[in-house]
């Protein structure tokens, strides 16, 4: 048995041949709306990976200059105790991110420093120095973020 429609098609002038305007205007309403929370998502994944970046930059920047001081000879100035700032065209590192270390004049936006506490373990443990390293960032012209790392370094191989 034959089914009606199959039979009978239907004429594009009919009434039922496509979709009213109300129709039209309901699905394009609701597709605003999930374009709209599409690009919502992709406005917050924008910031939330810019300050993923900005975080991945601070502890390259901190395992960089860590593995700087640790090659450093135990007695040298700048593990002598208390806190450290050089200047950022000083300082060992990338500041602002354009490929070459300490160039004339260099400004960025990571600050690095570092304390250096002799014997910090105790008398038990002789000839060590802890090292509290910290680098500071500004992400999104607004949060700041900082890495701190510590570590140890030893007047013995």
């Amino acid at each position: 048995m034959r089914r009606r429609e199959a039979l009978y098609p239907l004429k594009s002038g009919s009434a039922a041949a496509g979709f009213t305007l109300l129709e039209v205007m309901v699905a394009l309403a609701v597709f605003s709306v999930g374009l709209l929370a599409v690009f919502s998502m992709h406005i917050s994944a924008l910031r939330t990976n810019t300050v993923a970046r900005g975080v991945t930059e601070n502890i390259t920047a901190a395992a960089a200059k860590a593995e700087q001081l640790m090659a450093l000879a135990y007695d040298d100035d700048s593990l002598a105790a208390g806190w450290h700032q050089p200047a950022q065209e000083e300082d060992g590192i990338d500041n602002n991110l354009d490929g070459r270390i300490d160039e004339d004049g260099e400004q960025g936006h990571l600050r690095l420093r570092w304390f250096v506490e002799e014997e910090c373990l105790g008398v038990d443990f002789p000839g060590h120095k802890c090292v509290r390293l910290e680098v500071n960032s500004v992400v999104n012209a607004s949060k700041t973020k900082e890495i701190r790392l510590n570590f140890i370094k030893t007047d013995r191989l």
